[in-house]
C-alpha cells in the first residue's frame, strides 16, 4: 500500500516514506444554520457544498519531491491523491492549499536537503 500524489498520466510522489503521525481526513460541508427570533431553525446547504480535507504532516522531503509541491501549490495545479494504490480506480481530485508554501521549514542539519511541512489537500 502506498500514498500517492502526482499529475494524472505523469509521475507520482510516493508520501510513504515522508508521512508522519498525525494525517487527518475530514469531510466538510458548506451549510448555514440560522434561526428566527421567533425560534425557527432554517438550514441552508449550497450545491455541490461538500468537499474534504487532507492534512498530512510531512518529514524529510528531499529538495526535488519539495520544489515539485511547491510548484503545485504555486500553480494551483489539479492533482490526483490515492490513498491506497492496490484499488487503481480509488482516487481524490484535489489542489494543495493554504497561505503559504507547505514546505518551509529545514530539518537540523540538512540544511536544503531536507524539509518539514504539512501538505493540506482541499478536494475540488
Amino acid at each position: 500500500m502506498s500514498i500517492l500524489l502526482g499529475v494524472p498520466n505523469s509521475s507520482y510522489i510516493v508520501l510513504d516514506t515522508m508521512a508522519g503521525y498525525g494525517y487527518e481526513f475530514t469531510e466538510n460541508q458548506d451549510k448555514y444554520d440560522i434561526r428566527t427570533r421567533g425560534g425557527k431553525l432554517f438550514s441552508y446547504i449550497t450545491p455541490a457544498g461538500k468537499f474534504n480535507t487532507f492534512r498530512i504532516p510531512l518529514r524529510f522531503v528531499n529538495s526535488s519531491d519539495r520544489s515539485l509541491i511547491n510548484s503545485w501549490f504555486s500553480t494551483a495545479t489539479d492533482l490526483r491523491f490515492i490513498e491506497d494504490n492496490t484499488f487503481a480506480t480509488s482516487f481524490y481530485t484535489v489542489r494543495i492549499t493554504g497561505r503559504t508554501d507547505p514546505l518551509t521549514k529545514f530539518i537540523e542539519p540538512y540544511f536544503r536537503q531536507f524539509y518539514d511541512g504539512e501538505l493540506v489537500l482541499e478536494t475540488v
